[in-house]
């Protein structure tokens, strides 16, 4: 296999200058977005996020002041300095608006 291929089913788009806010069951978060796709999202895990800090979780992307897209999602990943996140199911209209606006948000290669 070549080095740096990964087998998604959803390729991950780098993204910046996007602030999120993790509405948690007990409390908020603000972050922001490293990289998305059309299955979740990965994000910088803020400081005093704890390891039993419980769902469900609404992502609140901001992308602007007037442009701010909701999902649910669920934590699949809680690395050291990051969360990864996967999108529930039943928001294709949320995530597809999502993925419009990350357009001016990507991250230079």
């Amino acid at each position: 296999m070549a080095q740096g291929f990964e087998k998604r089913r959803h390729p991950r788009t780098e993204i910046s200058a996007v602030a999120v806010l993790i509405a948690a069951a007990r409390g908020g978060y603000l972050s922001n977005a490293q990289d998305i796709s059309a299955g979740g999202a990965r994000v910088v895990r803020p400081l005093p996020f704890g390891d039993d800090t419980p769902g469900p979780f609404r992502l609140f992307f901001i992308f602007d002041q007037d442009t701010v897209v909701e999902v649910t999602a669920t934590l699949v990943r809680r690395g050291e300095d990051h969360l990864g996140f996967q999108f529930d199911a039943g928001q294709k209209a949320e995530v597809e608006q999502l993925l419009y606006e990350t357009r001016f948000a990507t991250q230079p290669v």
